[in-house]
């Protein structure tokens, strides 16, 4: 039997009045962002000047205004747009027209901007006036209009022209907005200065694409601002300058290096169009679940979404000697505290959060951990990410304003702009290692980092006196006893010829660089990565100094368990791969070695000549398949041997050749630089050497076809 409706009814969806105060009061984020909304609008509005005056030393009757000299609204405009939330007026590709003046596309999409004004206070009064029109006026008291109903529908606001205009005389149009009834009755030093620094970064001070200047008064709080330096007041004592372009033309970029005028270490300007870039690893959880493999290598469908992108880094190195050659080292110190970190902007205007303090949406401070010689933090950089808004449609813009939705294009884009830090810091490593020799040879190094005991001891007060969760000093006892253990059994065993103490020397630094980390506040997720990154090292070096067993092994053994252990990878990617002494096609013989550490090291080089193999072929667009070979020799006069993992992939460049086994030296975006350096310490405790040349270089020793013109890591040991 069928069921019969007892009652049918059509009902209209209806919002409750107290959304307005869910929006204004709770969807902004701060202060300082409520008044970036309302200077988008004025950007949207074709104004060119927008003053904001902090008028907040009035007690009750303190306010602020934020007035621009733009297009204005009219009646209608107040009543069918400025009236009308999440109006679409400026969403879509059918709404979306260029300003009239200076033929901008708006920044507000999502029609809600304006309510941000209610985050700083309860009372508005807006004055505008478009060309032609009459100046209109408008109050509204939020508490008086949610009193007026418990719906939106409810609500009313009075829409007035008049004849004689108070603000905007003659031919003046634009908007001027009061907010008073303020939330905030104190206003610090602090406060001001941070609202300050904010709004002067607003528009681009490297790519504004036409005038478009705010300026700030604090009435009665003049001397708080005082001292505040522009983004650009020391831009010119940076060490290293970084531009590059990303666009269907390619990969272009500009390095310049110009250093304190010391003997030994020159300035230096390279530059290239067209070049390749390789790219970091994506954090895209998407991109684990592709069925093919990510991509290596950048190629322009990659802008799809995203546009060209337009960056500029200028590197600083904050080490006293460096800073003291300037000339003027303690404003430079604190203009960099202000100033430091990467920000975003789309046709000249910030995209908020990113570059604030504190922020570090690249992940370069982590970074730091995993390659802390080479790499710059978000604290030793000023940078700047241009976009342009018409073509990165793909990256939408959070609701509370504080960024980029993670999902779409931004993946892609935060992979890309990486992947130019990345190779920046590649053209900088040689240059900064040099700074650091002349520092050293000045007898200026700076102050060595505290004994590892004692640097522990800190950083454990400091997440006592922080209040940070205890359970980092579990994670903290770990790395102290890994650590204890290590040391001991490197000096017991007579090991240090292994030459670790450059691991010790980095991991020590990183516990001293965590201490002060914790005294900053640095978020704990960061921390946390980089505490987890000190112990994966530590942990990951451990086989070399335990004892263990030495014995006879057959080479064929550690090739087939090294190869064994890859076989769905190269299966994956396609891989032929061959190892003649597996196939018996050359002789097996037996090596002196412990066997879990030579498996590791040949199992690091293979890792190696498949990404490089990938790298090639995406780069030079080859239809010839990756080719790994394991090649081996053995003379039976003298009882040496070797082993080769030869390929077809890019090859060793003069820089590799010479400084590729040393460690944290890394030609791969993201690499940590320890894959060859394990490999040569493997090699080393065997009592052999580790080669890096060319397949031709061992032609006349081993069996390699012609497609192998790759590179070739040879580890040879010896004999009787």
């Amino acid at each position: 039997m069928a069921l019969k409706d007892r009652k049918v009814v059509t009902s209209a969806i209806r919002a409750r009045s107290h959304v307005l105060k869910l929006l204004g009061d709770e969807l902004i984020g701060d202060d300082g962002l409520a008044i970036f909304e309302l200077v988008k609008n004025s950007y949207d509005a074709d104004a060119n000047l927008v003053k904001v005056i902090m008028d907040v030393e009035k007690g009750p009757l303190s306010k602020i205004v934020v007035s621009d000299n733009g297009c204005g609204m009219s009646i209608t405009d107040l009543e069918e747009k400025w009236l009308v939330l999440a109006t679409d007026s400026k969403r879509g590709s059918d709404n979306r027209h260029r300003s009239p003046i200076f033929r901008r596309l708006p920044l507000g999409e999502k029609g809600i901007g304006r309510i941000a004004a209610f985050k700083l206070g309860d009372k508005l009064t807006l004055t505008t006036r478009a060309m032609n029109e009459h100046e209109c006026l408008v109050t509204v008291n939020l508490h008086e209009l949610l009193d007026q109903g418990p719906y939106l529908e409810n609500l009313k606001v009075m829409l007035r022209e008049v004849d004689t205009p108070k603000i905007f005389n003659g031919k003046d149009t634009g908007t001027h907005i009061e907010v008073s009834a303020l939330h905030r009755e104190a206003w610090s030093r602090t406060d001001l200065r941070k609202i300050m620094r904010l709004v002067t970064s607003l528009a681009s001070p490297f790519d504004t694409p036409d005038s478009f200047a705010v300026e700030l008064q604090a009435l009665g709080r003049e001397k708080d601002l005082e001292g505040m330096l522009s983004p650009t007041d020391f831009m010119e004592q940076s060490i290293w300058e970084f531009s590059f372009s990303l666009s269907h033309a390619g990969f272009s970029w500009k390095y310049k290096f110009t250093p304190p005028l010391w003997k030994g270490v020159e300035s230096q300007s390279i530059e290239k169009n067209n070049d390749v870039l390789l790219l970091i690893e994506s954090s895209d959880s998407d991109s684990k679940k592709l069925k093919d493999a990510p991509p290596l290598v950048f190629f322009t469908d990659m802008l799809n979404g995203i546009g060209n992108i337009e960056g500029v880094i200028y590197g600083f190195y904050q080490r006293p000697e460096v800073l003291k050659a300037s000339g003027n080292q303690i404003q430079l110190k604190k203009w960099l505290a202000d100033q430091t970190g990467v920000r975003v902007y789309r046709d000249g205007i910030r995209v908020f959060n990113y570059g604030e303090q504190g922020d570090d949406w690249l992940g370069l401070n982590v970074r730091r951990i995993n390659s802390p010689g080479g790499k710059f933090g978000a604290n030793s950089v000023v940078s700047a990410i241009s976009l342009s808004l018409e073509a990165s449609t793909g990256l939408k813009e959070k609701t509370n304003r504080e960024g980029f939705d993670n999902g779409g294009a931004y993946p892609r884009f935060k992979q890309l702009v990486l992947s130019a830090f990345e190779r920046f810091e590649k053209e900088a490593g040689d240059d900064r290692e040099a700074l650091d020799n002349i520092i050293r040879g000045k007898g200026g190094n700076a102050e060595p980092p505290l004994k590892f005991v004692d640097a522990i001891e800190n950083l454990k007060a400091g997440i006592r006196s922080k209040k940070i969760d205890p359970s980092f000093n579990r994670d903290l006892d770990a790395i102290e006893t890994e650590y204890a253990q290590l040391r001991d059994v490197m000096v017991n065993a007579g090991t240090a010829g292994l030459n670790l103490a450059v691991i010790f020397h980095e991991i020590e630094r990183e516990v001293d660089a965590l201490a002060a980390a914790v005294e900053r506040g640095v978020d704990e997720k960061i921390l946390k990565a980089q505490i987890e990154q000190i112990y994966y090292m530590l942990h990951g070096f451990a086989p070399l100094l335990r004892k263990n067993p030495t014995k006879m092994v057959f080479c064929s053994e550690v090739i087939e368990q090294a190869s064994r252990m890859r076989k769905n990878r190269f299966q994956f990617h396609k891989v032929v791969i061959s190892a003649p002494v597996l196939t018996k096609e050359e002789p097996d013989f037996k090596i002196k070695a412990v066997p879990n550490l030579l498996v590791g090291a040949i199992g690091n080089l293979l890792d190696n000549s498949l990404y490089w193999c990938q790298v090639r072929k995406e780069r030079d667009k080859r239809t010839e398949p990756l080719a790994i070979r394991l090649v081996t020799n053995y003379r039976e006069d003298d009882g040496s041997s070797l082993i080769a993992i030869i390929d077809n992939g890019t090859g060793f460049n003069e820089k590799a050749l010479s400084k590729g086994s040393t460690a944290f030296f890394s030609e791969r975006p993201g690499g940590m630089g320890l894959g060859l350096y394990f490999a040569n310490l493997v090699t080393e405790q065997m009592g052999g050497v580790l080669t890096l040349s060319t397949p031709e270089d061992v032609r006349e020793e081993v069996d390699v076809p012609a497609a192998f013109d790759g590179a070739a890591v040879v580890m040879r040991f010896k004999g009787k």
